[in-house]
């Protein structure tokens, strides 16, 4: 199991988070404020996935998720945002299920490598992919993204396994 990292600006939200996941069983290893504190830590650590605020008082989540060694995963709980993936981020709008936030940490805990990051020998099935979905079911790039990004949470299997499914499916 990855180590958990939580990182929220108010003590307060950073323990009740740390509760919720402990009562489901996650470990949490570290509780900190600021992404720098993250990093940090970080630097000692093969692995991990940190859940945080998206806008924390030195630095965005998305900041933090360039950041930080390959490994890691970010999940971003945003009080303005809608839901997105980008590289090692997750971003999650608040209100979010517990059920849907449980299940987002679980998948990308138990994954023995960083679950959302996708090596470059992958754009390419990646982005041929993106095009299928995209001309198939008319919907934009962001769409198929998301697309895939939520088959690869749903079945528990890299984006590029999804994508390479795809594309063999359209091309036999």
């Amino acid at each position: 199991m990855k180590d958990i990292i939580v990182a929220y600006p108010v003590k307060s939200t950073a323990l009740q988070i740390r509760g919720m996941l402990e009562s489901e069983g996650f470990h949490v290893s570290f509780v900190c404020a600021t992404g720098a504190s993250v990093l940090n830590i970080a630097q000692n650590l093969r692995e991990g996935v940190i859940v945080c605020a998206s806008i924390m008082s030195d630095m965005g989540a998305g900041v933090l998720a360039e950041n930080l060694p390959v490994g890691f995963d970010v999940v971003a709980l945003s009080k303005n945002g809608r839901e997105e993936y980008m590289g090692n981020l997750i971003n999650l709008p608040l209100p979010v299920s517990k059920d849907e936030f449980l299940q987002t940490v679980s998948v990308l805990v138990s994954t023995r490598s960083s679950f959302t990051h996708h090596g470059s020998d992958d754009g390419e099935l990646i982005y041929n992919a993106k095009l299928i979905l995209m001309n198939n079911r008319d919907i934009s790039e962001s769409q198929a993204h998301r697309y895939l990004q939520k088959e690869s949470m749903r079945t528990g299997k890299k984006i590029a396994d999804i994508a390479k499914m795809i594309v063999n499916d359209f091309t036999e």
